[in-house]
């Protein structure tokens, strides 16, 4: 009866490493942006990705992995905001790039 749950156990892991993104795939997002159109973050959030007040860009740096990858969801899909080059960001990252990203800034101090 052990070996069975343990087996899920171990199933369950792995399936959650295997989703976690590239951090350093995410870090030169961050700096340089992507060749399909995603302008750098901090071009906008700041160096240290600690936002922007005068263009109301958010601080980035040390958010939870769910809270961005739900953020570019909403973002890209109109459900939120009405900034367009948030929103071209927000589509032009592929689901991996958007997961990488993620993982990136969680990696970050907040604050910088």
């Amino acid at each position: 009866m052990r070996h069975p749950i343990l087996l899920g156990l171990l199933a369950l892991v792995l399936g959650a490493a295997g989703q976690a993104g590239d951090v350093t795939a995410g870090a030169r997002i961050v700096v340089h942006g992507t060749a399909t159109g995603a302008l750098p973050c901090m071009a906008c959030h700041g160096v240290g990705l600690r936002g922007n007040a005068a263009i109301g860009a958010p601080a980035l740096a040390g958010l939870p992995v769910a809270t961005t990858l739900a953020a570019l969801d909403a973002i890209a899909t109109g459900r939120v905001g009405h900034n367009y080059v948030m929103k071209n960001n927000a589509v032009a990252l592929t689901p991996a790039e958007r997961r990488a990203v993620a993982d990136y800034l969680a990696t970050l101090k907040p604050g910088g």
